[in-house]
């Protein structure tokens, strides 16, 4: 793939990260009742605060992503960290499958997703542009 189809692959994925990270998981987890949450599998913990931080901070990260689907080549650093985050956040649920089990689509469909963003982006990485 030549390095400008690179670049407009790596726009769009990075949109359709910064837009799930905003509707999937960013405001469901800031503002969602505990009695939505239920509907998708998902247990309000009795004190949701952590939840709730987990919301606000994947919204600010919706921010980032924007700010890097703006320019991926000056940005390269926040794919740099989609990598890892996407990784771990991949590596995290299966753990959480092979020990606990997970019985949530919710928590299936992001592992789904989370993977693929981390293949994306490994794939789709500016090389060579920045240090």
């Amino acid at each position: 793939m030549e390095k400008n189809q690179k670049i407009i692959w790596l726009r769009r994925v990075l949109a359709l990260k910064a837009l799930s990270c905003l509707f999937i998981w960013g405001l469901p987890a800031l503002l969602a009742p505990p009695a939505l949450m239920a509907k998708f599998g998902i247990t309000m913990p009795s004190d949701p605060i952590f939840v709730r931080m987990f919301g606000a901070v994947v919204m600010s990260l919706s921010l980032l992503y924007w700010f890097a689907y703006r320019d991926p080549i000056r940005n390269v650093d926040i794919v740099k960290y989609a990598i890892v985050d996407n990784g771990l956040s991949t590596l995290t649920l299966i753990g959480v499958a092979v020990t606990s089990g997970v019985t949530s689509g919710f928590f299936w469909l992001s592992g789904i997703l989370t993977a693929f963003f981390f293949v994306a982006f490994m794939v789709l990485i500016p090389r060579g542009e920045s240090s």
